[in-house]
């Protein structure tokens, strides 16, 4: 079983700064849109529910084109 080795805000934040600015907004983006899917519940948010996956599916679709060995992690996004 692996143990996640906890990283240093530092290094976070010097590894978001080498990031492509369009690439730490699809990170911050995608991690708004995921939080404001989880407060949309019942029939009456479908629409909102709709509006939140396709945020999610276009910061998808900028974060695919990014090579990463990790998941991306920018301080503020969530």
């Amino acid at each position: 079983m692996l143990t996640p080795i906890p990283v240093p805000d530092a290094v976070i934040v010097l590894k978001a700064r080498l990031l492509p600015q369009y690439v730490a907004d699809a990170v911050r983006v995608q991690a708004d849109a995921v939080r404001r899917y989880g407060l949309a519940r019942g029939p009456l948010y479908a629409e909102a529910r709709a509006v939140q996956e396709s945020r999610i599916a276009r910061a998808n679709k900028v974060l695919a084109t990014v090579p990463a060995r990790q998941p991306l992690v920018v301080r503020g996004a969530a």
